[in-house]
């Protein structure tokens, strides 16, 4: 089955790097008008996915499963109450096949790498806890390493990067004037299209994989 990309599909996307464009240059811009926050957070992504259809005649599908993580942020203060958290992180995704002739064998990692950029609404109202909502935009670049098990079934494996929306909720904890703790929570959409080609290139298989994992992370942040 060949994949032929959609016209819509492209204006889409670019209409989400533009929008996401807007959101970095007017943060950088208003950077100068309020403090900045630099933050490290272990992060665990957990979900699921399976390949809606079936690899060629094995009548097997990919699948996606949970995984930890790192991530650095950015934060800086446009307004009192109104912030732009820029992050990066990584989660690496175990790959496998759920039913069929393939059912079993490790089939690698997929490696998730989320670039985001989150609006957040910061109310002052709780003393040393500091809530947060956000809502934003994530691109989830997927990096993937096959395994030998697929190496031997397949001559090639690849999972398309995408982007989606962020949605967030969590609260730092001022630990002191500098230093605070942060516990985040957030919905991450990513579909990714895995697809297989056959040791003899004859056959190319492209199936859609809907992870969307709820992130939870604990950290640290410092202000300056």
């Amino acid at each position: 089955m060949r994949f032929h990309p959609q016209p819509s599909m492209f204006r889409s996307q670019r209409s989400i790097f533009a929008l996401m464009a807007v959101m970095l240059c007017g943060s950088f811009a208003s950077a100068e008008k309020g403090d900045t926050e630099v933050g490290f957070r272990l992060m665990y992504a957990t979900g699921s996915a399976k390949g809606a259809g079936s690899i060629g005649d094995t009548g097997s599908s990919p699948t996606l499963s949970s995984g930890p993580g790192i991530e650095i942020d950015w934060v800086l203060w446009p307004l009192d109450e109104l912030t732009v958290e820029l992050s990066i992180g990584a989660s690496p995704h175990p790959v496998g096949t759920s039913g069929g002739s393939l059912s079993g064998p490790d089939g690698g990692t997929l490696w998730r790498l989320p670039l985001s950029a989150v609006a957040q609404y910061r109310p002052d109202l709780y003393g040393r806890f500091d809530p947060y909502v956000g809502l934003g935009l994530v691109y989830n670049a997927a990096v993937y390493d096959m395994s030998s098990a697929y190496a031997e079934v397949f001559s090639k494996v690849s999972f398309s990067s995408d982007a989606n929306i962020v949605v967030q909720v969590g609260v730092n904890y001022d630990l002191d004037e500098r230093w605070s703790a942060n516990l985040d929570l957030r919905y991450m959409g990513m579909t990714t299209d895995g697809t297989f080609t056959s040791l003899d290139g004859a056959t190319r298989d492209e199936l859609s994989l809907k992870f969307d994992p709820w992130v939870v992370g604990l950290g640290f942040r410092y202000r300056y």
